[in-house]
């Protein structure tokens, strides 16, 4: 078989070249096509999930209006709540220790200065005595005092006979502060 070639190379090389090109375009418009198709998908389910969005906004929005005073009404109740457990926990019953502390002390006793601190456990009394023997009788009552360790008073409390001026420090128990 002969084949015979009737077209020149030059025409040859154009129809090579107007043969690409066509195959070019065709893709190049199928992908423009597929692009504008992508595209318009994207726009539709960008528009859908704007009106989606509304209207969950709107939705939520009435619930939150809803619901604004019982949430403020809560927050203000757990504010409340925070504040009475920090006094809860700074609350110590004195009152036993107090009560406990007025019967030791006997009669003809004036009490001029009373302290108890919670953070440093220290236990501080002065005042007055009429005799040597009520401030001997308020050391061993105080002493007895099952709250009460390392009771001290300085030595001068005990050189004067009458109108003794008193003092007396102490440790406060662990297990008395923390009931």
């Amino acid at each position: 078989m002969i084949s015979l070639n009737l077209i020149s190379p030059s025409q040859k090389e154009y129809l090579r070249y107007e043969y690409l090109y066509l195959h070019v375009r065709t893709v190049t418009v199928l992908l423009l096509t597929f692009t504008v198709i992508v595209s318009a998908l994207f726009l539709a389910a960008r528009l859908l999930l704007q009106d989606n969005f509304a209207s969950i906004l709107t939705t939520t929005t009435l619930v939150n209006d809803k619901n604004r005073n019982a949430d403020r009404e809560i927050k203000d109740l757990n504010k409340n709540l925070k504040e009475v457990k920090s006094v809860q926990a700074d609350f110590i019953k004195w009152s036993t220790m107090l009560t406990n502390l007025h019967r030791a002390i006997p009669e003809n006793i004036e009490v001029t200065y009373l302290n108890l601190e919670k953070k440093t456990k220290i236990f501080n009394l002065n005042g007055r005595a009429l005799h040597r023997d009520d401030f001997l009788k308020l050391k061993a009552s105080l002493s007895e005092l099952p709250y009460l360790e390392e009771l001290s008073s300085p030595l001068t409390n005990l050189l004067k006979r009458d109108d003794v001026d008193f003092q007396f420090t102490a440790k406060i128990k662990s297990s008395a502060i923390n009931f």
